[in-house]
């Protein structure tokens, strides 16, 4: 900048002798040689011009207008440099430079603090001249290597202008940075980090981190140069610690990207994490580069070697080249027997992997070396990761030998494959792991080494494999173990099948649901096929009209053999998937199909058909179900817990679902408490285990609802002596509120404001007034034990139960002679009939009311 403002000073020199410059003259003009320098101090001289020679009109011209013009020119011209060397004097980051101008108000005094302090600790020398000085003897060395060559003080002036220029450079960064401190998103991002190092596990300051970091690199220019180095490592360690890989892999190479364009190393363990993360998201090529690029560095270090050569062995395994990936694993452990023998687990998936018996053997030989390694300590977790994968490869018999030797793990030791190894080859004495090698497992044979014993040939052995795959999620890989039963003649049942299509179901995919759909109607049309052969010989047996999807779903090979039939677990399956479909004309054909299979119902088929009439609340169809199948099968605990669900729709007056023909509350538990005196000793027990407190609640809640509160007592006293349920919070909350509707609610209230009423203060009062009655009731209770001796710390859990009984009891019977204006005899009478009525009249309905008591409300 300064020469360009040195070349145009030199040219303004000579602008006035340049005739380009000049105005060009009027073609017409014509003035007289003229003589300025005669006559007195006072004498004027006047100059007209006419436009021809011949024209007689004339006017006045001043024969120096165009050198004043020219002079004019030439001064506003000096002016303007003037002002640009003013400029450079003062520096672009002066108060009144034009770039600080532009600054907004904010911004502006921020950076005029931040170019403060930075003079402040960068003061400038004394010896150091000035920008006029530079400039004056810049120029005269312009001139001397112009007119006598004298290039020294030429480089001297260069390396003058350098120094300033990175002076001038540093004072820019500090004016960007002070800039960018104050930017709003800048702000939430300090504000983001600060959060994230007080809460390092909250997700929530994990990706706030991540929103200001990728908002401020897009709207901040410079924004990675001007960051501390602390903060990109917090935001890699937050963005490691993402649960989702394929987000966890596009953050950790975006910052590598980032801290490579900065020129910031990366330390070890962000290498690492680097490299998993091109890995997790398909580019095993690019892992594996990136890997071999850091191996010379990182193998000079100790630190993190050992998940180094691990993730090496990883990446080469899963790039299909098992071979390589063998020789690190195995000379890794060569060099520390301290290391963990589990990096040989994807070698052995590896190889299992590729086709060919030479693969099989060297699967199978490494897996032994794991286990002579490991001994003792090898866990199910390890057994199952290698059965599973090998499953999945299609190596069926060597996963089952697998399988067999976590079975016989500290139960048949004669039989596990390392014994079976060192017996084929006569050693003695500890195997090592050494020793082993495919050669030697090729000489012993693989079949013998993997045979199964007898004891293992049979349904359960494979059943219980099958049961812990779809545990773990398995379910193909359980697939592939019906096959293998196909291939080794054990025939699966039903019970095999059902766990498929259930696991299959539970999946929720397309085609995982069309698999499942299509083996259970496999299933059904072999048990119709059956029936029918049987009973109807002569005639050919329906064909089922389901139709399954169109798209193309790669069926298990053992779904083309012939599948054993249905049994009724098949057909609940199948109802409970389609019944949370709301899929109405296949539950009507599933329901048509059972009588077809000559299948019974069970409770569990008949619940299910309720439960879907109750999700689409028809309390008329509900009821009417219920009556016509408990003829034949027998409710349990689940079908009375829909029915309350369904009386409690009933019952809520705030609700448009009702029907007249659905019995009462007293009526429904007269039905419960019926069923349950039927049953034997040992159904009664298993009824009491299955009883919750939720249907506990329920129960309650309909019979506030109903507003029967004589009803309610004989409940909670029959509900606890036959299931031992006692009165907590939430069952004083439902009664309180139950008697405040009692006294609150007119009796041609509509429906659309029932819903409302707790939130209208004479709601709000009538709650409180019973709130305190029943505190007052608790506190006369507490009084009448301390009168005994006792206090309530002092009781155990039974007495503490009756305890609170007995409270809620008092005041229900209080309500009760209050409202209907009844005596205690009265009261004890209508109890009488209410238990009568809900087939519970042998129970103990407490203490009757006192005198006191019934003074109270």
């Amino acid at each position: 900048m300064l020469r360009q403002a040195i070349q145009g000073a030199r040219w303004c020199q000579h602008v006035a002798r340049s005739p380009s410059t000049r105005a060009p003259r009027r073609v017409f003009s014509a003035v007289a040689p003229r003589r300025l320098d005669f006559g007195g101090p006072n004498d004027k001289v006047t100059f007209y011009e006419q436009e021809s020679p011949g024209s007689k009109t004339r006017r006045k011209v001043d024969p120096e207008a165009e050198v004043i013009e020219e002079r004019e020119e030439i001064k506003q011209e000096l002016a303007k440099l003037q002002d640009e060397l003013k400029v450079l004097e003062e520096g672009p980051f002066a108060p009144n430079s034009p770039f600080i101008k532009s600054l907004p108000e904010e911004d502006r005094k921020v950076a005029l603090e931040a170019l403060r302090k930075f003079d402040e600790e960068n003061p400038k020398p004394a010896d150091e001249p000035g920008l006029d000085q530079v400039f004056d003897q810049e120029l005269d060395d312009m001139l001397r290597e112009e007119f006598e060559g004298l290039a020294k003080e030429h480089e001297n002036w260069e390396d003058d202008v350098k120094k300033r220029r990175s002076l001038a450079a540093k004072r820019s960064a500090a004016a960007k940075r002070a800039g960018a401190e104050s930017h709003p998103y800048v702000l939430k991002f300090n504000i983001s980090l600060q959060q994230l190092q007080e809460k390092t596990s909250d997700e929530r300051a994990r990706q706030d981190v991540w929103k200001w970091y990728r908002r401020c690199k897009q709207a901040i220019p410079g924004f990675l140069t001007i960051m501390p180095e602390k903060a990109l490592e917090t935001i890699w360690d937050s963005q490691a610690g993402e649960h989702d890989h394929g987000t966890r892999s596009t953050h950790l190479q975006i910052l590598a990207q980032d801290a490579t364009s900065l020129g910031r190393p990366l330390a070890t363990p962000q290498i690492l994490s680097y490299i998993t993360s091109l890995h997790d998201s398909g580019s095993t090529n690019l892992a594996l580069e990136q890997w071999e690029a850091y191996q010379a560095e990182l193998s000079q270090k100790k630190e993190d070697l050992e998940e180094y050569w691990k993730l090496g062995v990883r990446l080469f395994a899963a790039d299909n080249n098992p071979q390589r990936a063998q020789d690190i694993a195995l000379a890794f452990l060569a060099n520390d027997r301290t290391r963990q023998p589990r990096v040989l687990i994807p070698v052995i998936t590896a190889w299992g992997r590729l086709p060919g018996k030479e693969a099989e053997l060297k699967a199978w030989a490494l897996y032994l070396q794991l286990k002579t390694f490991l001994g003792p300590e090898m866990t199910m977790d390890d057994y199952d990761k290698i059965s599973i994968s090998l499953l999945t490869a299609g190596r069926l018999d060597t996963a089952v030998a697998i399988f067999k030797d976590m079975m016989v793990t500290g139960k048949d030791p004669a039989n596990d494959s390392t014994a079976l190894y060192k017996a084929a080859l006569g050693l003695a004495g500890n195997l090592h792991a050494s020793s082993i090698n495919e050669n030697e497992v090729n000489k012993v044979s693989l079949s013998a080494l993997k045979v199964l014993p007898r004891q293992f040939q049979n349904r359960f052995f494979y059943a219980s494999w099958m049961k812990k795959l779809i545990g773990m999620g398995e379910v193909d890989s359980a697939a592939l173990v019906i096959e293998l039963m196909y291939e080794r003649c054990v025939k699966p049942d039903s019970k095999h099948l059902n766990g498929i299509i259930a696991g299959w179901l539970r999946d929720g995919s397309n085609s995982a649901r069309n698999k499942a759909e299509r083996l259970g109607w496999a299933m059904i049309q072999k048990r119709i096929d059956t029936v029918w052969e049987r009973f109807q010989p002569a005639e050919s047996s329906p064909q089922l009209q389901f139709k399954h999807e169109t798209e193309s779903v790669r069926m298990p090979q053992f779904m083309k053999r012939e599948v054993p039939p249905a049994s009724i677990e098949t057909f609940c399956i199948l109802l409970l998937h389609y019944t949370r479909r709301g899929d109405d004309d296949m539950v009507k054909y599933l329901t048509k199909c059972l009588g077809d299979a000559h299948i019974r119902p069970n409770s569990y088929f008949m619940n299910h058909l309720l439960y879907a009439e109750l999700r689409k609340q028809d309390v008329r169809a509900l009821w009417t179900k219920f009556q016509t199948m408990s003829t034949s099968i027998r409710p349990d605990v689940e079908t009375y817990a829909c029915l309350w669900d369904c009386a409690k729709l009933q019952y809520d007056r705030g609700r448009t679902a009702f029907d007249a023909g659905f019995p009462s509350a007293r009526q429904l538990y007269a039905n419960m408490m019926s069923w349950y005196s039927q049953l034997s000793p040992h159904a009664q027990k298993t009824a009491r285990a299955q009883m919750t407190k939720s249907l506990f609640d329920q129960i309650v809640r309909c019979f506030c609802l109903s507003k029967d509160v004589s009803g309610t007592l004989v409940v909670m006293h029959s509900m606890h002596s036959n299931f031992g349920f006692v009165p907590d919070e939430i069952t004083a909350r439902m009664i309180v509120l139950q008697i405040a509707r009692l006294a609150g609610v007119p009796a041609d209230t509509p429906k659309r404001r029932l819903r409302r009423l707790s939130s209208t203060p004479r709601s709000k009062e009538n709650i409180g007034q019973v709130s305190r009655l029943l505190e007052m009731l608790g506190d006369r209770k507490a009084e009448a034990l301390r009168v005994q001796g006792l206090s309530i710390e002092q009781l155990d859990p039974r007495e503490m139960s009756q305890y609170q009984l007995e409270i809620l009891a008092s005041l229900l019977r209080i309500v009760m002679s209050r409202v209907d204006a009844l005596n205690p005899a009265q009261v004890e009478d209508k109890l009488d009939i209410a238990a009568q009525e809900m087939s519970v009249g042998q129970i103990d309905l407490g203490s009757p009311l006192g005198v006191d008591d019934s003074k109270l409300l």
